[in-house]
């Protein structure tokens, strides 16, 4: 007497491929789930790769230096300009020469002499912007600075600091990037509030501004996991209800086998 037949996969040769397949199927999911989580090295978000001439520079431990005044008088003449020409939009073709092949992004000097810049627009300042700055870092050729600007009038707009970093190129300091931290609020308007980066992380519309990218939330983080531990849990379960269907098979034919031998032959 044979055992019987289960419906579902009854050959040895089937479910040996039947667990192949499934975790070749848990193998690719595990593969699309990680390919989802890299980031896109393609095109780079259409932003367009910038170089400039000359060797290259090593970043990471870079050993601080004190900057010197002469330093201090270029920087000083540098930011002036940039901002009253980029910054005020009195003339952006000037501003253009005053920033690095980086900071342009490969713009060119007729958009820029259109208005068509990446700078911050902020109306030209009270006064000179000389003495407006505070050091923040100072490496060799590479220096943050703090930039406070006050309008003319500021009764309308808030004063607003900016971080700025200068990069020194062929005996020239050129701003290499510019940056918003922190607006005031106008004089007579409410109390005096600053409002910095942190600000805009609660807001949804603030973070698509102020940020690259916008926090995620928890659901396409716990989504996709849900997925992957599917794609590994059911080929497991698939195999244990095999298991457990062979074994009940087994043990129903061995209970319908006679429990006594049969008798001997006669001699």
């Amino acid at each position: 007497m044979s055992p019987p037949k289960l419906a579902l996969l009854s050959s040895p040769r089937r479910r040996r491929r039947a667990v192949r397949i499934t975790a070749v199927l848990a193998i690719a999911a595990g593969v699309a789930f990680g390919a989802t989580q890299l980031p896109n090295w393609g095109d780079g978000g259409g932003a367009k790769d910038v170089f400039e001439p000359g060797r290259p520079v090593l970043v990471g431990n870079q050993k601080t230096v004190r900057l010197k005044k002469v330093d201090r008088r270029h920087i000083d003449a540098t930011l002036d300009r940039f901002v009253r020409t980029g910054v005020a939009r009195q003339n952006p073709s000037i501003a253009y020469r005053l920033v690095t092949p980086a900071f342009r992004g490969g713009s060119t000097r007729a958009q820029w002499r259109k208005g068509d810049t990446p700078i911050y627009a902020y109306p030209a300042p009270s006064g000179s912007v000389s003495g407006q700055w505070r050091l923040t870092y100072s490496y060799r050729g590479d220096v943050g600075v703090a930039l406070m600007l006050h309008s003319r009038h500021p009764r309308k707009v808030g004063a607003i600091i900016f971080q700025v970093e200068l990069l020194k190129r062929r005996g020239r300091w050129l701003v290499d990037s510019f940056a918003p931290v922190a607006t005031f609020t106008p004089i007579g308007v409410g109390p005096q509030h600053a409002t910095g980066p942190a600000d805009y992380a609660g807001s949804a519309a603030g973070a698509a501004v102020h940020a690259d990218k916008a926090p995620l939330s928890a659901r396409w983080v716990a989504v996709p996991a849900a997925l992957l531990a599917l794609s590994l849990l059911v080929p497991l379960g698939f195999v244990a209800v095999v298991r457990i269907r062979d074994r009940r098979a087994a043990r129903a034919f061995e209970a319908k086998l006679p429990k006594t031998l049969p008798p001997l032959p006669r001699r």
